[in-house]
């Protein structure tokens, strides 16, 4: 049993984000455990209501966070978000009825390489953010039952287990930006530019399955930089820049870094 320094006996959900493991119980609200399970400590600043500590049914972890993950707790009093390892929480129930227990969570990436869409189960039907909880959209056409207890999202499908059955809606019902979650690259990758010899202009692609903190440099032969396309955090997909060089002829040198990824190749400037 890895259950030392949890309070409550009843489990409702479990996440793992980095090195942490979250467990949402029932009255206890969230605990994390950094030893993979040996030990529990009650992560629950900020979520809390007028009747206590909340019942935490959900979790879905989002990397979409700058410098970390978002980590979104389901509870019956609405949806919460953690940026900081569950160190502190904020409600990020906007647009969500004030009653709502929230009993699932399925949160898949935009198309357009920033953000992702969250998706909430709950005792009053299914709700969707674009914006990381900020604000909620009720997407219930065609559902029956209101009371929705799972949510999976499979290729440009969302499936909804309720008490009538599961359901299925069209992601691109749902939100105007969606791409399948087989379409995520499996590994780091910097591809040849293109075309290469190129005049003035080339471009250079690379993909990230997971988000990152990314710069993309461009340096001459003597190691000094010349252009800096790209410096910021993204999240997982595929991506493309252009280089329109303002530079002499010769060979030069772009480099990718993505978190611990780096790799440099060359490429070539003919006037």
């Amino acid at each position: 049993v890895a259950s030392a320094g949890l309070t409550s006996s009843e489990v409702r959900a479990l996440a793992v984000s980095g090195t942490n493991l979250f467990a949402g119980t029932l009255g206890g609200g969230v605990f994390r455990s950094i030893d993979n399970g040996t030990t529990w400590t009650a992560t629950n600043t900020g979520l809390t209501s007028t009747i206590g500590v909340l019942d935490v049914n959900a979790f879905a972890v989002s990397p979409d966070g700058v410098g970390g993950a978002n980590l979104f707790a389901g509870t019956d009093r609405g949806v919460f978000l953690s940026t900081n390892n569950g160190e502190h929480w904020t409600a990020a129930s906007t647009g969500l009825p004030i009653s709502a227990s929230v009993y699932a969570l399925a949160i898949f990436p935009a198309s357009s390489g920033s953000g992702a869409n969250l998706f909430a189960g709950t005792d009053q039907g299914v709700f969707v953010s674009t914006s990381n909880g900020a604000s909620w959209t009720a997407v219930n056409t065609g559902l029956t039952s209101p009371y929705v207890s799972a949510l999976a999202v499979s290729g440009t499908d969302l499936f909804a287990g309720t008490g009538s059955g599961v359901w299925r809606r069209p992601l691109s019902e749902l939100v105007t930006s969606v791409r399948p979650i087989g379409e995520i690259p499996s590994q780091f990758s910097l591809k040849q530019n293109y075309p290469n010899p190129f005049n003035p202009s080339t471009t250079i692609s690379y993909d990230l399955p997971k988000a990152a903190n990314v710069s993309l440099r461009i340096y001459n032969t003597l190691g000094q930089l010349v252009a800096s396309l790209v410096d910021e955090h993204k999240v997982a997909g595929s991506y493309q820049v252009q280089w329109n060089a303002n530079v002499p002829s010769g060979i030069y040198f772009y480099r990718l870094q993505a978190g611990e990824y780096l790799e440099t190749k060359r490429m070539i400037l003919l006037k």
